[in-house]
């Protein structure tokens, strides 16, 4: 046994310098903002007040009388006849800045709205010199994502990220429309304080797509709600930004009803720091990260050791997530509750992940995925896009609006839905077919990948997360449309389950050395897992769609399209490792490979710590 476990420390003792190399590389990046802080919680979700609000202002263009003069006859079109007599705006961000009174809400009639003056505006002696200037600057540390500190050389004299006060008073450094609604910055709260708590920004039109907003990619983020509580969005597209097409962050209570976000470089419609969330009828398409991003939103279960919650922070649901990198995606999804949603024609359904530091609620808890529709997840938009040179174009060429998706992430091509390092996560009653790699994974996230070096929570990540009740490869009539692999987990982790899966090969397939058991026994009882099975994620974690060198990471295989199944149970890649699928897994003893896999996460500490401190360094973003 001694000598055994020498081999085995002499391997990871290898293993450790080779993933040390590989995490000194080219770090993945996530978004770019200042450190946030979670709401009180003592707001509400806010209601939909109509459009004959008492409190409203009216904004039209020179193409808006035509646009209504096309619509069918009736009371929605009397509607905007009337408020087209009233339009004193054309611009959306005047209609906000008028605002005196709360929840006042902004009728913007159909048309297509550029926001030139806004998007073209010259910025003050301040605002222009922010970078160093700055009365409120931001510290290294209070970064988010890779962005570099305020005293890096860069070109760029405006930070990705800005505090919130000179956000507030430079709201058009970053953004297209900004509702700031924090009007004392320097108090010590982050509540909602001025008129423009519970605005309302609604399209009049028949359809979404009756009114587009199009930032052109002037700016990083098209609407920007910052402290801005009681926010609601309706009825409306909102197209071609850098960052977020729609931006929701620190806001306790908002809704996003029945609004397109599409054609974005990262994403579509992105919460952040937020409670009391709504996000229903959406359509999300052509981002390239995520259609639908609910990150670390208020980690309200945190002290919570079951799958059992208190109440949920945002809520998803009748939604459409397509065509993008990833349907939806959370770092700290924390508390989020997703249903009756389809997550489908992405590189990756569902991902929620514990990867990125600075995400306040890490690591990833209580997120439930149920009632929702995963399929057909195998767009490969690396070998589409990125490989042939498409991404390497400037944003405005790439044809983004056209369908084009460049991948700002790595995901596993043909993946229904991802847990990378979560816990207390439910995932019930979904049909998940036709991902032709796997209907679900999951795998740890060692501490350290999020900035967290305490030896005691090195293996904080995957637990008590149940996978139960779902049908695997079944259409919704019943026709089979197999997954490549119905589960994939790499054994790591305690109080995991997967049970009552029915599945259209007869039993779940899976690729576990270890059986998890049941649900009732509380499920798994080991930790750590297999390192051999994680060594592939933490090579692919490099992708860097900008680096020749990390836009395929040596030994990783996620951005490789998965051939699509056939009756016979996958082997081989498809399957995972440890070759053939099986529908169960024998017991195992886990003493070696527990002691390879903690050696193993142990060394990579120092690999880790020098891909942060030179993501830190970093001055350009991704």
């Amino acid at each position: 046994m001694r000598r055994s476990r020498l081999a085995l420390l002499l391997i990871a003792l290898f293993s450790g310098v080779i993933l040390g190399v590989f995490l000194a590389g080219s770090p993945a990046s996530a978004h770019e903002e200042r450190a946030s802080d979670f709401p009180d919680g003592k707001g509400v979700v806010p209601k939909y007040l109509g459009l004959s609000n008492a409190n409203y202002r009216v904004v039209c263009n020179s193409g808006s009388a035509a646009r209504i003069a096309r619509m069918p006859e009736g009371a929605l079109k009397t509607r905007n006849l009337a408020l087209a007599e009233e339009c004193k705006y054309n611009s959306i961000q005047d209609a906000v800045n008028s605002i005196k009174v709360r929840k006042t809400s902004v009728y913007v009639l159909p048309g297509v709205y550029t926001e030139s003056k806004w998007a073209n505006a010259k910025p003050s002696a301040y605002c222009g010199s922010i970078k160093t200037e700055s009365t409120s600057p931001l510290e290294a540390s209070q970064y988010i994502g890779s962005l570099a500190p305020p005293d890096a050389e860069s070109d760029n004299s405006s930070p990705i990220a800005l505090s919130y006060a000179d956000q507030r008073r430079c709201p058009h450094n970053l953004n297209l429309i900004a509702i700031m609604g924090d009007k004392t910055p320097d108090n010590g709260s982050i509540a909602c304080d001025s008129a423009l708590c519970g605005t309302q920004v609604i399209g009049t039109g028949k359809a979404a797509k009756d009114v587009v907003i199009d930032n052109r990619f002037s700016k990083l983020n098209g609407i920007r709600a910052d402290r801005a509580n009681g926010a609601y969005f309706r009825n409306f597209t909102v197209q071609q930004s850098e960052f977020n097409a729609l931006y929701v962050l620190e806001t306790d209570g908002f809704v996003v009803d029945r609004i397109v976000a599409r054609a974005n470089d990262e994403y579509g419609v992105l919460a952040f720091a937020s409670d009391h969330g709504l996000i229903h009828h959406v359509d999300a398409y052509f981002n390239g990260d995520s259609g639908i991003y609910p990150g670390s939103a208020s980690d309200v279960n945190a002290d919570r050791t079951s799958i059992d919650v208190s109440r949920y922070a945002v809520e998803i649901r009748n939604s459409k997530s397509h065509d993008n990198t990833l349907g939806y995606s959370g770092t700290a999804g924390n508390s989020v509750y997703a249903h009756h949603n389809k997550f489908y024609k992405n590189a990756t359904g569902i991902a929620t992940d514990s990867l990125f530091p600075g995400h306040p609620g890490l690591p990833q808890d209580h997120a439930r995925w149920s009632n929702n529709e995963v399929f057909s997840n195998n767009e490969n938009y690396y070998t589409k896009y990125v490989d042939t040179g498409i991404c390497a174009k400037p944003m405005k060429d790439r044809g983004y609006i056209n369908g084009t998706v460049c991948p700002v992430v790595p995901t596993p091509v043909g993946t229904g839905a991802l847990i990378a390092g979560g816990n207390f996560n439910l995932t019930d009653n979904n049909l998940i077919y036709d991902n032709w790699r796997y209907g679900t994974m999951q795998f740890w996230v060692p501490a350290p990948m999020r900035d967290e070096y305490d030896p005691s929570k090195l293996f904080d990540t995957s637990h008590g997360n149940q996978v139960v009740s779902n049908s695997m490869g079944f259409k919704p009539d019943g026709s089979v449309a197999h997954n490549g692999v119905d589960h994939w987990w790499d054994d790591q982790g305690n109080g995991n389950c997967w049970e009552d899966n029915k599945s259209s090969r007869g039993k779940a397939t899976n690729n576990f050395v270890v059986d998890p058991g049941p649900c009732a026994d509380g499920g798994s009882k080991v930790t750590p897992g297999l390192a051999v099975k994680d060594a592939g994620f933490l090579t692919c974690s490099q992708y860097n769609r900008d680096d020749p060198q990390w836009r395929h990471p040596p030994a990783c295989d996620w951005f490789d399209s998965p051939k699509k199944p056939t009756d016979a149970a996958e082997t081989g890649p498809a399957a995972g490792l440890f070759g053939a699928t099986k529908t169960s897994g024998p017991s195992a003893d886990m003493g070696d490979v527990g002691l390879s896999a903690a050696v193993l996460a142990l060394i990579g500490l120092v690999g880790i710590s020098i891909r942060r401190s030179m993501a830190r360094r970093r001055p350009t973003r991704v």
